[in-house]
């Protein structure tokens, strides 16, 4: 890939760096010749150095862009020209570097800019083979209330400010903010995904926020994050919730800021294990996803779509039977949406014929039937009651059984046996 430099000599002393990363480096000064170079397309990324010139880099920007160019234009400048930021930003450079350069910062930059790019292409792409219903898969609903938090959710889309998104685990909250993120003016940028529960220390915020410019940061079990954690991101947000970054003046990063929450946030505030001025400005558009048992007209439509899914990745068709999808909408769902899902493709991945019915989901029709049938016999009632764990063991854990048994306090062998006894996916 041809990175083209043009400026000072201050700005090829990254050279080396770029091109162990892979980049075979241009150096030019003259920025009339780096220009029509760069139109005729001999490049795909740029870099430009405004002490060479502010009105040459602002110059230069405007007849790239005029002209068509789309490669990638990074700018660097000093701390006095950094105010300029904004401006390149406008005239169509895709980030800003301040001087002195690190050179893995650079390299990282750059990175990050070309995945950008390429992501936005790709949305790009899939909108004009899809159309705007393609991504609709997103958020599947058929239920009334959650019908109406979906056109709640799509209002505060098309804002800006922050939004908590809170329900139980399984529930789909990262799956509805990354939906959120694709339809709102930020779709093309970066979203970002913090798990809080895995790390509670957020580590270096300026590179977490130049990761997301221009996109959306997404901060999974917010509530989970280190007191210390929790005073650099209301550094970061502004009085409205919005992420501009500037809490300590060294950032000019352009983020969105999501939140999700499994546990009672108030109640957090209220022990305080929360900060409740970082729930106040998190909190500027609040949507609470109820659990699947209190939404049944949603496992219909939410089955058939998991099937779907998996006779596409399959090449052969799935079917269900209305002797199945009443026995699945008859469960409770302890794992919510996760759980659904994890149920209908295994049996979709196992079932010989495709064609699902109530003895494709044999530890449903056991739990389901003794509880019908009011049957106090004690075993199966644990074993109700033990599966139930499980998946709520596995749930907290993301999936990871190695931490799911050290939270059921079991050996890693006797989770993978009781996974097998009941069916768990």
């Amino acid at each position: 890939m041809r990175l083209l430099i043009l400026g000072n000599d201050r700005s090829g002393q990254s050279g080396p760096a770029l091109e162990a990363a892979g980049y075979e480096v241009l150096l030019r000064s003259d920025f009339e010749a780096g220009l029509i170079e760069a139109q005729a397309g001999a490049v795909e990324g740029i870099l430009l150095d405004l002490e060479a010139g502010e009105a040459e880099v602002l110059d230069f920007l405007r007849r790239y862009r005029a002209g068509g160019g789309s490669g990638i234009i990074l700018v660097t400048g000093d701390m006095v020209s950094a105010t300029l930021a904004p401006v390149v930003l406008r005239e169509g450079a895709d980030g800003f570097v301040r001087q002195p350069v690190v050179p893995e910062e650079l390299v990282l930059a750059l990175h990050q800019a070309f995945e950008r790019e390429r992501l936005r292409q790709e949305v790009a792409r899939l909108r004009v083979t899809l159309g705007a219903r393609g991504l609709e898969p997103l958020v599947v609903a058929e239920d009334p209330k959650m019908r109406g938090l979906l056109e709640q959710a799509a209002r505060a889309a098309a804002g800006d400010g922050a939004v908590l998104i809170t329900g139980e685990r399984g529930t789909g909250k990262a799956l509805l903010a990354q939906a959120m993120h694709r339809f709102s003016r930020r779709g093309e940028g970066a979203f970002v995904t913090v798990d809080c529960g895995a790390a509670p220390d957020l580590g270096d915020p300026q590179l977490l926020w130049r990761s997301a410019d221009r996109g959306t940061l997404l901060f999974e079990d917010v509530v989970a994050l280190s007191p210390q954690s929790q005073c650099l991101l209301l550094s970061k947000l502004g009085p409205s919730g919005n992420g501009d970054g500037n809490g300590n003046g060294h950032t000019t990063a352009d983020v969105r800021v999501m939140a999700t929450a499994s546990t009672p946030i108030e109640r957090a505030v209220e022990e305080g294990r929360f900060r409740p001025e970082l729930f106040e400005r998190l909190n500027g558009a609040l949507i609470s996803l109820p659990p699947l048992r209190e939404r049944p007209e949603d496992i219909p439509a939410l089955v058939t779509h998991f099937a779907q899914q998996v006779a596409s990745r399959t090449g052969r068709p799935i079917s269900i039977t209305p002797q199945a999808l009443a026995l699945l909408s008859g469960f409770s769902w302890p794992g919510n949406v996760r759980e659904l899902k994890q149920v209908v493709e295994r049996a979709a991945t196992l079932s010989p014929t495709g064609r699902l019915d109530r003895s494709d989901f044999p530890s449903l029709t056991s739990e389901i039937s003794a509880g019908a049938s009011g049957n106090l016999a004690l075993k199966p009632q644990v074993e109700a009651v033990e599966r139930e764990a499980i998946l709520r063991a596995l749930a907290s854990a993301k999936g990871n059984r190695r931490e799911g048994a050290r939270l059921l306090q079991v050996s890693l062998r006797t989770l993978f046996y009781k996974i097998r006894r009941y069916g768990i996916a």
